[in-house]
């Protein structure tokens, strides 16, 4: 009899001893991943873009003359219209500049270039000469082409950018056209200081191969062409690290707020993550600043470093369109994941290869990013797994890849 009761004890003792492992194993998955299995599915809250939605009918061509508008000197004023008269020839024209001088020319041409993306002719490489006579500065432009070649370049110029134009989205807001003109930039034109007519839009939209000066025209053309204004902006970037560059890139206007965006960066072909093609898309001056610099007004141009100025420059301090606020979820608190688990099922379910996200200015970078790696990455994808049916590869994950001055991480998705 006491035989039977010490194997009794002895049973109920593995019996307990197993359930407790079972429960043990049960807790730790669970741990991990069954808080997401009696929640239901997180659904992504999308940021409202508050912009008319216009149809491509309603997209009429603007030709505002910003930097025009900000001359303060009738000299200046009245050689920026000579030189708009003589550009519509096929052949350069000697300019007579009645009281005006050899520095308000090197104005109205900068001011001039700024406002007209489409006149890609004008080759200021070759620079122009001086001479006066009878109290007249007489100046001759030089042109990179003339008389049947440049009408066929215009031709060609034209007809880019009127295909550009027919595929942008109809009955869409600004903003979207606007990334469609990015994206389209992006894949039709490649970084190439090599190449011919590499300033101008020409080099950008015909030829398909440019610098940053050739990328903003091109963008500003394309802006103007459908209806949005926008204009470039001189200035010098840090883009190699180690040293200053003179650069260019683009100020737009949208909804009333003005906004930087740099078409050459977001192209950058050494992108880690798709990500990247935006982190320049609708900044604030202070965003922008952070690794480019904005030359001075043409005031100061005696002064400019390396003789960039800017005729205009818009005040940038809305933040309503930036592309990261309004796609990439914002990370305070890295426990308050409803929307972060959303955002990668969203992201996988599309087949993205990357999921975004802003580290929120109140918490530190660095030390957030350690605590998301660490503690709660693996736990996000595998809650966003739980709800996307096991598609992921949770096992082949990649590492997260962090942007600090941009304040953003990205998490790698691969696939089963």
């Amino acid at each position: 009899m006491g035989d039977h009761v010490r194997t009794g004890i002895k049973a109920a003792i593995i019996f307990l001893l197993v359930a407790a492992t079972a429960a043990a194993g049960v807790f730790a998955f669970f741990s991990l991943r069954g808080k997401y299995s009696f929640r239901d599915e997180p659904k992504r809250e999308k940021a409202v873009v508050e912009l008319e939605k216009k149809s491509l009918k309603k997209r009429l061509p603007i030709s505002s003359q910003l930097c025009r508008d900000n001359l303060t000197d009738k000299s200046q004023v009245k050689a920026y219209d000579i030189i708009a008269k003589s550009v519509q020839y096929t052949d350069a024209r000697e300019l007579s500049l009645e009281g005006a001088s050899e520095d308000d020319f090197k104005v109205a041409v900068n001011a001039f270039i700024a406002d007209h993306p489409e006149v890609f002719w004008i080759d200021l490489d070759a620079g122009y000469t001086f001479y006066e006579y009878e109290d007249k500065l007489n100046v001759s432009l030089k042109f990179n082409a003339t008389g049947d070649e440049l009408t066929a370049q215009r031709v060609a110029l034209e007809e880019v950018v009127e295909k550009a134009v027919k595929n942008a989205p109809d009955n869409a807001t600004d903003y979207e056209v606007e990334l469609y003109l990015n994206d389209f930039i992006a894949q039709n034109c490649k970084y190439n200081v090599d190449a011919g007519r590499k300033h101008t839009a020409y080099g950008a939209l015909v030829n398909g191969e440019a610098v940053c000066d050739g990328y903003s025209h091109a963008f500003q053309l394309l802006c103007m062409r459908l209806g949005i204004e926008c204009t470039v902006i001189e200035g010098m970037s840090d883009f190699n690290n180690d040293a200053e560059d003179g650069h260019m890139w683009n100020c737009i206007e949208l909804g009333g707020d003005w906004y930087h965006i740099d078409v050459t960066w977001n192209d950058s072909p050494k992108a880690t993550c798709e990500a990247e093609h935006y982190f320049y898309f609708n900044l604030t001056e202070e965003q922008i600043s952070r690794d480019h610099s904005i030359s001075g007004d043409y005031a100061h141009r005696e002064s400019a470093e390396g003789g960039y100025f800017n005729v205009f420059v818009p005040k940038c301090n809305s933040t309503k369109l930036n592309y990261a606020a309004l796609n990439f979820v914002t990370i305070k608190d890295p426990d308050d994941d409803d929307q972060i688990i959303a955002s990668l099922v969203e992201a996988a379910r599309s087949g993205s290869t990357y999921c975004a996200y802003v580290i929120d200015e109140s918490v530190d970078f660095k030390e957030t990013c350690k605590i998301i790696t660490e503690s709660y990455a693996a736990s996000w994808l595998e809650g966003a797994d739980h709800y996307t049916g096991g598609i992921l590869d949770i096992d082949d994950g990649g590492q997260l890849i962090f942007y600090e001055n941009k304040r953003v991480l990205a998490i790698p998705l691969k696939y089963e």
